[in-house]
């Protein structure tokens, strides 16, 4: 059976997206198939961190019943299966939104799990992602704003019937201006399922139109998705050297220069 997660956060600019892209991939090395949905309707984002901004028939074709929704799963060269949404202005994205908890289930049976990357925030769009999933994670960067937002999603997700199955807290650096992981739960009173590093390795995934792990599989955000992606399916990820000493590191010892 097909599960449906949301992926979703308070605010914008806390990496969800990102999330969402690399923890479907993280998925798909584990030998599970995800899809990836973009329910963000007037600011959709995955076409375009994936260098594919127009494509024939999007997730809007279904949802005015033009087109069947798996005639809008696409295969991207990263082996991301996406559905996305189309960039072009929406005049009025509510009446499309009403039609999203019928198109939705029709992808039952198409993968192990389908990732809604929702719209940030509260508004109709994001609620009406909560609607269509049987479970939501929450992103969150490591400060007060993102997470007292935060709060209100969880709130909100619960009040819609889905379950939280825990924050991701993206963007950390380990510093003494960020909230600690330990107070983030408390907070939240939800657990932190993921600890995503600050990892300039994203930027240039972005810039490469690419998630990060495939553009830097080794690299520590690449490493903390498939954690995530681990503890979501209840496996234990085992870092290989490369990633744990580091590609350099590595090169050293491989040329004698280090122990």
């Amino acid at each position: 059976m097909t599960r449906f997660v949301v992926i979703a956060s308070g605010k914008g600019g806390v990496g969800k997206t990102t999330t969402t892209l690399n923890l479907a991939s993280a998925l798909q090395n584990f030998g599970r198939e995800a899809i990836v949905l973009d329910a963000n309707i007037t600011t959709p984002n995955i076409c375009l961190h994936l260098g594919t901004p127009s494509l024939p028939v999007t997730l809007q074709d279904a949802l005015r019943g033009k087109k069947h929704i798996k005639d809008a799963v696409y295969l991207h060269p990263s082996g991301l299966k996406i559905i996305p949404s189309s960039i072009s202005l929406e005049e009025n994205p509510d009446e499309l939104l009403e039609n999203l908890k019928h198109v939705v289930p029709e992808l039952k049976d198409s993968g192990e799990v389908v990732l809604i990357d929702a719209a940030a925030g509260l508004g109709s769009e994001a609620v009406h992602a909560l609607r269509v999933a049987h479970d939501a994670i929450i992103v969150s960067s490591p400060d007060i704003p993102s997470v007292t937002d935060a709060l209100k999603t969880i709130k909100r997700a619960e009040k819609e019937g889905t379950k939280v199955l825990g924050v991701v807290v993206t963007k950390v650096r380990n510093d003494n201006l960020e909230l600690s992981i330990t107070n983030i739960e408390t907070i939240l009173e939800k657990p932190v399922i993921g600890i995503i590093p600050y990892d300039q390795s994203i930027r240039k995934s972005l810039h490469l139109k690419n998630p990060v792990l495939y553009t830097h599989p080794e690299s520590r955000a690449s490493v903390a998705y498939k954690k995530l992606a681990a503890n979501l399916i209840g496996q234990r990820y085992v870092e290989s050297f490369i990633e744990r000493e580091g590609l350099f590191n590595y090169v050293l010892k491989k040329l004698g220069f280090r122990r």
